[in-house]
């Protein structure tokens, strides 16, 4: 069987390979490189190619030597394109990962910062949020690039709420033009910066997941709230997953909404409020609880949510009028959706039994009573509150596919 070495290439010097990884290079029959790497590379290996980024599946699929050394940038463990070739390849070569010196590891080193509490993420050219990693990470390390460039990202976090947290910026990490700097996050978006740049976000506010909110915790003023034993369950029926993007319609004062943005912490919550007052809270609650990967959104379902990207779960805190409108909508974003229905009265469980069984769907339906207790002299009476039920279906039919 030949042998493929995957060689981590770092930021691109030839000075951040070890010994090792040199020593593979040059005894390689033939090694592949990008157009970045390969004039510096070529002192180690004369026969080194820089075939296209689309061509490198194809060329690794026809190679016939014995020893191939395929140097990719960046680290080989790291949102790589390690990955997709060690799990194609897997069956014609022997493949070994060989890491070098990585720009996560220079940067923090510059920084006389210890990896011990960090999350490391690439939103470099991907399409992801920064603001659930910010909000729940006391440090977020961040490969940038392309579309998601170190000013676009800074930008958001700071119109997202957090602007109070400290940045630090390295931009041609180990190149002749190295630049780090670092100040409070809006001190930092007037500058200018290359495409190679990578960030370091501290959070020293930054929020504990694993807490449950109380009712306690939120400013409610007259707008409906869904109580926490509801909350807390409405989440387990959903199933949210860290990287879910999530529907609160008819947010009210964006508790349930809140609460999920911990559940999603490394996705998104979009809470969905008409009324005025409503809304407001909603920016309140989530700015005392810094939780800023909730975006509210002002307007009415189910015309507000055309624009908004596919949901993986819904919650619907009921709302019988509009219901199967709802359902239509987030079924045609995403046929695989989860949604869960929040319901106090016998008309609004009759409409989401109904718009499930447009689907044919059987859902889930659970009804919940519970009681508080409340000091009464030097009694606690037990005070009932009012029934809900929650109605739990996924939107896909086996039978349609």
């Amino acid at each position: 069987m030949q042998n493929l070495y995957i060689i981590g290439a770092g930021m691109g010097h030839i000075e951040d390979l070890t010994e090792y990884a040199a020593n593979i290079i040059k005894k390689s029959d033939i090694v592949y490189g990008s157009v970045r790497l390969f004039e510096q590379y070529k002192i180690l290996n004369k026969n080194i190619f820089a075939p296209k980024y689309s061509e490198i599946e194809e060329t690794l699929e026809k190679e016939g030597a014995d020893n191939i050394s395929l140097l990719v940038s960046g680290d080989v463990l790291f949102y790589s394109i390690a990955k997709k070739i060690t799990e194609k390849f897997k069956d014609k070569y022997n493949i070994e990962l060989v890491p070098g010196i990585s720009s996560m590891q220079y940067f923090l080193s510059a920084l006389k910062i210890i990896n011990h509490n960090i999350k490391a993420v690439s939103v470099h050219g991907r399409n992801i949020s920064p603001l659930g990693y910010v909000s729940y990470n006391e440090y977020t390390f961040m490969l940038t690039g392309g579309e998601n460039n170190a000013g676009k990202i800074i930008k958001a976090i700071y119109d997202a709420g957090l602007d109070y947290v400290y940045v630090y910026a390295g931009e041609n990490l180990h190149c002749a033009n190295e630049r780090i700097i670092s100040g409070n996050i809006k001190d930092m978006l007037d500058y200018q910066f290359e495409s190679l740049t990578v960030l370091l976000i501290y959070n020293k506010e930054y929020v504990n997941t694993a807490n449950n909110l109380r009712d306690s915790d939120f400013i409610r003023g007259k707008a409906p709230m869904t109580k926490e034993d509801i909350r807390w369950l409405s989440a387990c029926y959903l199933g949210i997953e860290e990287k879910d993007v999530v529907y609160d319609v008819g947010a009210g004062t964006g508790s349930c909404a809140i609460e999920f943005a911990g559940y999603a912490s490394e996705g998104l919550v979009y809470a969905i409020e008409k009324e005025d007052e409503a809304f407001e809270l909603i920016n309140t609650n989530k700015r005392n609880l810094k939780r800023f990967n909730v975006i509210s959104i002002k307007g009415t379902a189910p015309e507000i949510l055309h624009n908004l990207p596919a949901p993986d779960k819904v919650f619907i805190g009921g709302s019988s009028k509009t219901i199967k409108d709802i359902f239509k909508i987030v079924y045609e974003k995403n046929k695989f959706v989860k949604i869960t229905v929040t319901a106090i009265t016998l008309e609004t469980l009759a409409a989401s039994v109904d718009a499930f069984k447009d689907y044919n769907i059987e859902p889930d339906i659970v009804c919940i009573n519970s009681a508080k207790s409340k000091k009464a002299g030097p009694y606690h009476m037990m005070m009932g509150n009012n029934p809900v039920y929650i109605i739990t279906g996924r939107l896909y039919n086996e039978e349609e596919s």
